[in-house]
């Protein structure tokens, strides 16, 4: 990152202060991940209705691009996205949503990766954006209380982007993931409020089939990728 400047310190309290940050504050709050308590994350501006979703896209994308370039010297742990609850009401609105954001915002990003331009469902693949992997979870009033993407009521609809390099916090000297007694613990305190994770899509290496959850343990995945990267 470099010298930083007026204009550079005040879109780091624009992103720190976003209304998404206070929005997603229950969820974070709320959760069972031991992690999440002292994690610090950023947000995107408001979702503007009245515009385009090519103009909601452009604004998105300038946000994440200052999170991105900020994230590893001043060790961001995550960047959420808020958008109205109506697109994620159901898993196909959520799926849609997904898709739309994603794909969106890949076409914006400076470093031109094209995320989803190739294979998707492939245990290499992995979302990246600015020249960061991104690890990218949904949250959606779609999820019943008992699912581990629960809203906790919270009336929206969110994407959480989280940088790879976030994670070297909390692992050990050498490892580039969580260790296995680490993840054991996390999933069991969700199982211990009734909100269990599938295992089944937790342990296969598709990331890709991580980012929207199915509704029931052994569903199939959610193909999101598949689906119309429209806003529903």
């Amino acid at each position: 990152m470099r010298s930083v400047t007026r204009a550079a310190i005040d879109a780091f309290t624009a992103l720190a202060q976003a209304p998404s940050v206070a929005a997603f504050a229950p969820i974070r709050r709320a959760t069972h991940c031991a992690y999440a308590g002292g994690s610090v994350i950023w947000g995107a501006r408001p979702f503007d209705t009245d515009a385009s979703l090519a103009a909601n896209l452009d604004g998105f994308a300038a946000d994440l691009t200052v999170f991105v370039d900020a994230a590893g010297e001043l060790r961001l742990d995550a960047f959420v996205i808020e958008l109205p609850a109506a697109h994620g009401t159901t898993l196909d609105r959520l799926a849609q949503t997904t898709h739309a954001l994603l794909r969106g915002l890949a076409a914006r990003d400076p470093r031109a990766e094209g995320a989803l331009d190739g294979e998707v469902d492939e245990p290499a693949w992995c979302y990246a954006f600015g020249g960061d992997p991104l690890f990218v979870n949904t949250f959606a009033p779609c999820y019943p209380s008992e699912h581990s993407r629960y809203g906790f009521g919270v009336a929206a609809t969110f994407l959480l982007l989280q940088p790879r390099h976030s994670f070297a916090r909390v692992v050990r000297r050498g490892e580039t993931v969580l260790p296995v007694a680490a993840r054991h613990r996390i999933r069991s305190d969700y199982a211990a409020h009734a909100r269990g994770y599938d295992h089944a899509i937790s342990a296969a290496p598709f990331e890709a089939r991580r980012i929207v959850r199915p509704l029931l343990a052994g569903d199939p995945p959610v193909r999101w990728w598949d689906a119309p990267a429209e806003l529903p």
